[in-house]
């Protein structure tokens, strides 16, 4: 993989391009290629099917030339120089000929012009895949002028065409040659007008390009905008580009007044905490001092003893006994009832003492529990300003003209 700043990134001649333009010429060289073994097939199916008859073509034709020459009172003679201008002719098409003379030919052309007729032979035909036609030439009137011998109607000899697979297939060799270097040419002409119009068209495309290589660095400024150069695709999508950068923006800076607005809240917090810190010391301080006092109190006073009480109750009810065998006395009586008061009344202020104490206690537990919550409540204050911190570094990566005030308020 290619690092985001390598010089094999950036520019489409480098890569997307190259690239294209490479698969179109392969693609163009396969087409050709594949148009030269679609007319190779055409070929051999030409062959197949129309083998023998362009063969029976070739030596009808042949057959006629052959009538042609013994039309003229020379034509025997004319014969021997004219049939090897045809084979010649006909090789150069691709064809192996033969005329074979006949019988009735041979004793005649002996007879009336001195000479053997060999007409044209062939030493051996060539090995391969052949298509073959033969054609009879059969004497007319005309004919029996030089054929003295022959009669209207015999076979003045026969003309044999042999059609082979390898000269069709040579044809094609020969087109393939001729046409190979202007399809090679054409390929390469395409290719670069290619290349030319690509890179044209792509032009808009490099500058999305540039834009989004700008957003993805580190720190990149989302105030940056894609020109929108046409009215394709290509400039569809750069729109859509800016309108997506518009959302982030307006994003950011909603993002922004919430981190602005959570600082002016933590700033409220920590005012209202230092304040609260501060009662809640002062509360715990007095209830602890309250607590120690009573404590000191209890020491120097001591609260009376159960065994205080019962001997104080023995001595009132030994009192009681006294006054009734003493008999009835007002002032006694109300003596002891002022006795027994006084006693309920210690027992009452010793019980109310006890539950204060226990009260004291209670509510010391109770704030040194609120002074822990006001800790913890420090530490969440302490996490809320990381977090703060955390958003307005981003806000200042996403948009660097936004998130100072925050920075510096926290």
């Amino acid at each position: 993989m290619a690092e985001s700043d390598s010089l094999s990134i950036g520019r489409f001649d480098k890569s997307f391009l190259i690239h294209m333009i490479k698969d179109f010429f392969l693609v163009l060289l396969a087409v050709t290629v594949l148009e030269f073994a679609l007319k190779a097939s055409l070929v051999y199916y030409n062959f197949r099917v129309n083998g023998e008859d362009d063969a029976r073509v070739v030596a009808e034709d042949l057959a006629e030339n052959v009538r042609a020459i013994m039309r003229n009172e020379g034509g025997p003679v004319a014969a021997r120089t004219m049939y090897p201008i045809l084979k010649q002719n006909w090789d150069e098409l691709g064809y192996k000929v033969e005329i074979a003379p006949a019988d009735v030919t041979v004793r005649s052309i002996e007879a009336g012009f001195g000479f053997t007729p060999q007409g044209l032979s062939v030493e051996a035909w060539p090995e391969g895949r052949y298509k073959a036609a033969e054609v009879q030439v059969a004497a007319e009137s005309f004919c029996l002028n030089c054929h003295t011998e022959a009669q209207v109607g015999d076979v003045l000899g026969t003309v044999n065409v042999r059609n082979y697979l390898s000269r069709d297939f040579a044809l094609w060799f020969e087109d393939v040659k001729l046409t190979a270097g202007l399809a090679v040419g054409k390929i390469v002409l395409h290719s670069v007008l290619l290349f030319l119009i690509l890179r044209a068209r792509m032009e808009p495309l490099l500058g999305l390009r540039s834009t989004v290589g700008r957003l993805a660095r580190a720190y990149g400024d989302l105030n940056h905008r894609a020109d929108v150069r046409t009215a394709d695709e290509f400039g569809a999508l750069a729109h859509d580009l800016n309108l997506f950068l518009d959302r982030i923006n307006r994003l950011v800076g909603e993002l922004d007044q919430v981190l602005k607005k959570v600082v002016a809240v933590n700033d409220d917090i920590v005012s209202v905490q230092g304040a609260l810190r501060g009662r809640i010391d002062r509360v715990v301080s007095g209830a602890r001092r309250l607590e120690r006092d009573a404590m000191l109190g209890a020491k120097r006073e001591p609260l009376l003893s159960q065994a205080w009480f019962d001997a104080i109750e023995g001595a009132v009810a030994d009192l009681d006994a006294r006054l009734e065998k003493a008999g009835d006395d007002p002032r006694g009586a109300a003596l002891v009832e002022d006795l027994r008061a006084v006693i309920g009344n210690a027992e009452a202020q010793i019980a109310a003492s006890q539950t204060l104490f226990e009260g004291l206690a209670a509510f010391g537990d109770d704030t040194e529990g609120l002074k822990g919550a006001m800790a913890e409540m420090t530490r969440l204050e302490e996490r809320m300003k990381t977090i703060m911190e955390t958003g307005d570094v981003l806000v200042q990566r996403l948009r660097p003209d936004l998130g100072q005030g925050v920075a510096q308020a926290v």
